[in-house]
């Protein structure tokens, strides 16, 4: 007779303790927020979670309703104006500076070692051109602007990347 109240006793402490322990922990929302603002100041749309990396581009951060991150984006800020007009003479990223936000944006959350480097060929809507790789953790895909004119040994720029994130990323 004593021995089901032990082990309902038993129970109940275990799952008081199992509780506060994952209460505990910081969300992967908060964590991921916190590198965020640390790394580009505060939001500049809290609503889309959008913080500037610099005068032209911003850094969007997505999460499932259970806070997960899903993505993390780096896009020229007029994709969020009103009018999403690209201004002349836009500055896109150089191979340079997008190899170093890939870099800070992985410090965010890693996307893991590549398993499938992208395909030489990739498909091209509104002079960009798509490209996309495959990592352990994540899927990194970027648009590359297409200009028809250019010599074939002009480095691309790049117009914005996207980190997709999934437990099934691969």
């Amino acid at each position: 007779m004593l021995l089901p109240h032990l082990k309902l006793g038993s129970l109940i402490v275990a799952t008081l303790v199992l509780s506060t322990a994952v209460a505990a922990k910081p969300s992967e929302r908060t964590r991921v927020l916190a590198l965020c603002t640390k790394a580009y100041g505060a939001t500049v749309d809290q609503k889309r979670n959008l913080f500037s990396v610099n005068e032209f581009y911003v850094l969007r951060v997505t999460f499932n309703r259970s806070g997960w991150l899903t993505q993390l984006a780096v896009e020229p800020k007029y994709f969020y104006t009103d009018d999403q007009t690209e201004p002349d003479h836009f500055p896109y990223l150089s191979k340079t500076e997008y190899q170093r936000l890939v870099a800070e944006v992985d410090r965010i959350k890693a996307k893991g070692p590549l398993v499938k480097p992208a395909s030489p060929i990739s498909m091209v809507t509104n002079f960009t051109a798509w490209r996309r790789e495959k990592h352990r953790a994540a899927v990194l895909e970027w648009g590359e602007v297409v200009d028809w004119d250019a010599a074939a040994d002009v480095p691309r720029l790049v117009r914005f990347f996207r980190v997709y994130y999934s437990k099934r990323a691969t």
